[in-house]
């Protein structure tokens, strides 16, 4: 047998109306902070589900909706206030992954009283206590719901800041297909892109094995004909798309994620790129310069996606962009140049089966614009 490490332990729910019919399963305190941005979860139907569970059981709530995309450490204390203040013992993540991130970050920051200005400089330890949070995701891309990491933007290094623990994963994540399907096609593209990216960074780890490649595989064989489909405005199984970034997301947090996260961050923070669009920009660049050094196991992945090249798989993306009117304007060469020197200064990039040089990451960032 080869070699394997894998930890999960998340319980996985996903069913429709997982949330009510669950309910004795998953509540885990007596009161909760419900962490939400300020519309989705209430115009998807998951928050009146959550408190209509909680009320049934006679379990106190209070909501923190300030969560907004890529999370700051303010909103992180904004939400770990008022968890301190109202006295709750667990956190509902209901949204993206944003929220998802955010509810684990004030999970940590609550159980172990994290001051503000240890909060980056501090990694979460073996000894940190952190409340029990269930995750209930509302896009069908980040997979935060079985993962532990959170991502949160520190304005001080203009950057995103993977904060981990084993302690972050959820202790029950539900997913319910039908709080995805009023979403936005746009949102749907950018966080599909965004598993997409998940899979294929996985499978390139030098922490990958049999089967967290088996599941790469299966995420990616899932979420490409979704893609096309899209590109072609056609019917998309967004419950699909829901399940693939669960399991994109239980491959991340086997390997981590790697290069093409690390040159979405400049794309992201500069240039207000959303995450998975910035994501999905990179991913034939970066399979086109994975596939110098790795061969076999990149024709491996395209054959699996039913791509016959990352010139393909750039083609799609393109497809995607002009279908759904996606914004994409180009940096200048200057901005590249600027950006390029950020992802190789991550310990992620060296984690993985090929280290770019400038050059390689300045190759990839051209093709992608």
């Amino acid at each position: 047998m080869d070699r394997l490490h894998f930890l999960l332990p998340t319980e996985v729910i996903a069913a429709p109306n997982c949330v009510l019919q669950t309910s004795m399963r998953w509540i885990c305190g007596r009161k909760a902070l419900i962490v939400t941005g300020k519309t989705g979860a209430k115009s998807a139907g998951a928050l009146a589900d959550v408190t209509k569970a909680l009320e049934i059981h006679g379990v106190a709530f209070v909501q923190f909706d300030g969560v907004e995309s890529n999370p700051s450490a303010e909103q992180i204390y904004s939400g770990a206030t008022i968890a301190h203040d109202q006295e709750c013992d667990f956190v509902i993540g209901v949204g993206g992954g944003s929220v998802l991130d955010a509810a684990k970050a004030i999970a940590w920051v609550v159980g172990s009283k994290i001051p503000r200005e240890q909060f980056f400089a501090r990694k979460p330890g073996g000894s940190d206590c952190v409340l029990p949070i269930v995750a209930i995701p509302l896009t069908c891309g980040t997979g935060s719901e079985v993962t532990p990491y959170s991502i949160i933007t520190d304005h001080e290094v203009k950057t995103k800041v993977n904060i981990s623990s084993v302690a972050f994963f959820p202790k029950f994540a539900l997913l319910d297909a039908r709080y995805v399907e009023s979403l936005p096609l746009q949102v749907v593209c950018d966080t599909a892109l965004d598993a997409l990216s998940h899979a294929v960074e996985g499978a390139y780890s030098l922490k990958a094995d049999t089967f967290s490649l088996a599941m790469s595989e299966e995420a990616i064989r899932k979420i490409v004909p979704e893609l096309v489909r899209l590109a072609h405005g056609a019917y998309v199984n967004r419950g699909e798309l829901l399940y693939a970034s669960m399991v994109a997301g239980i491959v991340i947090a086997q390997t981590g994620t790697g290069l093409v996260h690390a040159m979405g961050y400049p794309l992201t923070y500069y240039r207000n790129v959303p995450h998975g669009r910035a994501n999905g920009l990179l991913l034939a660049g970066y399979l086109a310069f994975m596939g110098r050094s790795c061969g076999p196991l990149t024709s491996r992945l395209l054959q699996v996606a039913g791509l016959e090249s990352p010139e393909t798989l750039l083609a799609l993306v393109d497809a995607l962009f002009d279908t759904l009117q996606c914004e994409r304007e180009a940096p200048s060469e200057e901005e590249l140049v600027r950006f390029a020197r950020e992802p190789l200064r991550l310990d992620v990039v060296r984690r993985y089966r090929a280290m770019p040089s400038p050059n390689d990451v300045m190759d990839i960032y051209r093709m992608a614009f």
